[in-house]
């Protein structure tokens, strides 16, 4: 980063994209992040389970502060990563700090450096200050951020929506961001992802009254998927159950997990009486049981996944039992929500993703309410974050129907660099290299050509090519060709290579595997049109 400049910013992840949001901001030798979020793949990416922030431009940086908005995986899920090397102090509000300790210690690392923020009570990190104010949005303890440095003022939205009166009383803290941010700031960062919606987001309690009657007249047992970090969705759902006798069961380590730290925080309570062991579950009569469930983005292993195709250990479902996603179905998961959907129908159950009243109001801000917050905050620059491009072109053209002139409102891919010297703007594009970093159940990071490869397999299938002397068997699976005829063409080309090789070259097993596979992907690709992953094995 430019050490001379008043501060300068660079996403390296989170921009033109749902999820792994980073931000980066450094002032004169001081260095803070902001938010280490991971992404969830879709189906194409075969074995994959998150998708990281490349964080190699961090590594080295002295870094005073990592701040996080709030505790969703696409802001917290890649902090472990950055925990292996670097003991920054991370911020967060209290139950924002509660999943980050949760995701540490999953992966076997301390949690001693997580500090509790305060709200509306500033901080000083190295050159930097920063306020955290809280917002409502789908978790508890979201929060905006105000940072100062010099005589520069950035507020930082994070994710949020202006609900004048959600279930869990957790309204943003408007006067105090009023108050806070006085004549104005110099740069305001804004959550885009419900930029192109119009109006205002609905209040959490719409989605309260949406569950209530969708839960009305079920005959079996009702199914409720949604996020698990949605304490304010859980604790509607698990009051309308309780108003028509019916007791609440938990499936999914997820689920179990953030239920227990809520409940630990006062934010979710369910009586013993009204709970069902998974255990017990296919004993109690149907038309008592709620079951909240992860798995609402189709994710396979998932609790949801197993009972859609009838394989989990403790439930099955049947004729008269009622489905029910509670959440957004995430862009590029479509196909696998509606690959569940279906099993479920299978199963004899109903069904339900759009309902009136809804069952999901989004926790992002609509159109208005991003011009209303603009109004608050009173920006002389705003950068659209978190969403893809055309999100963030909807926000910037909200930014600019206030009045913020278009120079003022740039648009930033992950990897550029925007300087703040007082008044000026200034934007240097791909100054920082960014990429992925694949994660699979392990703990190492997955190889890009591991990547490829799996997805090849996926798509294309395999041809394994096993030579001994002037013998060659040719084996595939997955392939999209006729066998034989796929066959008949690698053995011939192998055999090219064979019949063309020195005796020093065909008693070089290394120098074998190398050219039969570049003439097997060549014939491939020229006779059938397909790119299988090519296994020659010499023996």
């Amino acid at each position: 980063m430019t050490a001379g400049s008043d501060v300068s910013l660079v996403a390296l992840g989170g921009l033109g994209e749902f999820g792994r949001n980073v931000l980066w901001l450094s002032s004169r030798g001081s260095n803070l992040v902001i938010d280490i979020g991971v992404s969830f793949p879709d189906e194409t990416f075969p074995g994959i389970d998150r998708i990281a922030p490349d964080l190699s431009p961090l590594r080295g940086v002295p870094i005073d502060a990592v701040l996080l908005t709030h505790g969703h995986e696409d802001h917290v899920g890649a902090l472990p990563l950055l925990s292996e090397w670097s003991d920054a102090p991370v911020y967060g509000l209290p139950f924002t700090l509660a999943l980050a300790r949760r995701r540490l210690e999953e992966a076997g690392l301390s949690a001693s450096r997580l500090v509790e923020a305060r709200r509306a009570e500033t901080v000083a990190a190295g050159n930097f200050r920063f306020t955290f104010f809280r917002v409502s949005h789908s978790v508890p303890d979201s929060a905006a951020l105000l940072v100062e440095t010099g005589s520069s003022r950035i507020f930082h939205s994070g994710d949020f929506k202006l609900d004048p009166d959600p279930p869990d009383g957790e309204t943003t803290d408007l006067s105090e961001i009023a108050s806070a941010v006085g004549e104005g700031v110099d740069l305001a960062l804004v959550d885009s992802t419900n930029a192109e919606r119009p109006g205002r987001a609905l209040s959490e309690r719409i989605a309260g009254q949406g569950l209530a009657a969708a839960f009305e007249g079920a005959p079996g047992r009702i199914i409720l998927t949604t996020f698990s970090s949605h304490v304010a969705r859980v604790s509607q759902a698990v009051d309308a159950a309780a108003s028509i006798g019916r007791k609440v069961a938990m499936l999914g380590r997820s689920m179990r997990s953030v239920a227990e730290i809520a409940e630990r925080f006062g934010r979710l309570r369910i009586p013993a009486s009204s709970r069902i062991a998974p255990g017990e579950l296919q004993e109690t009569p149907a038309d008592r049981v709620l079951c909240l469930t992860s798995g609402s983005q189709g994710e396979p292993f998932s609790a949801l996944y197993r009972l859609a195709l009838d394989e989990h250990a403790d439930l099955k479902l049947g004729r008269g039992d009622r489905v029910l996603f509670s959440s957004r179905t995430i862009p590029g998961h479509e196909r696998s929500v509606n690959r569940v959907t279906d099993h479920l129908v299978r199963r004899g159950a109903q069904v339900l993703r759009e309902t009136d009243p809804p069952i999901h109001v989004s926790g992002h801000a609509h159109e208005d309410d991003l011009a209303d917050w603009l109004a608050l905050v009173k920006p002389r620059a705003v950068l659209p974050v978190h969403g893809e491009v055309r999100m963030l072109a909807a926000a910037a053209e909200i930014a600019r129907g206030r009045g913020i002139s278009g120079d003022r409102v740039p648009l930033l891919d992950n990897g550029d660099r925007l300087t703040l010297t007082g008044p000026e703007i200034r934007v240097e594009r791909a100054a920082v290299p960014t990429g992925k970093i694949f994660l699979d159940s392990r703990p190492e990071a997955v190889g890009l050509e591991v990547v490829r490869d799996r997805r090849r397999l996926a798509e294309e299938g395999f041809v394994v090519v096993l030579v001994h002397e002037r013998d060659v068997v040719v084996v595939s699976r997955g392939v999209a060709r006729g066998e034989a005829g796929l066959a008949g063409e690698v053995t011939r080309v192998a055999r090219e290579v064979l019949d063309r090789a020195t005796p020093e070259e065909r008693s070089d097993a290394e120098w074998l595997r190398a050219e039969i596979a570049l003439a097997a992907k060549r014939a491939c690709r020229r006779e059938f049109g397909i790119r299988p992953v090519i296994v020659p094995v010499v023996v």
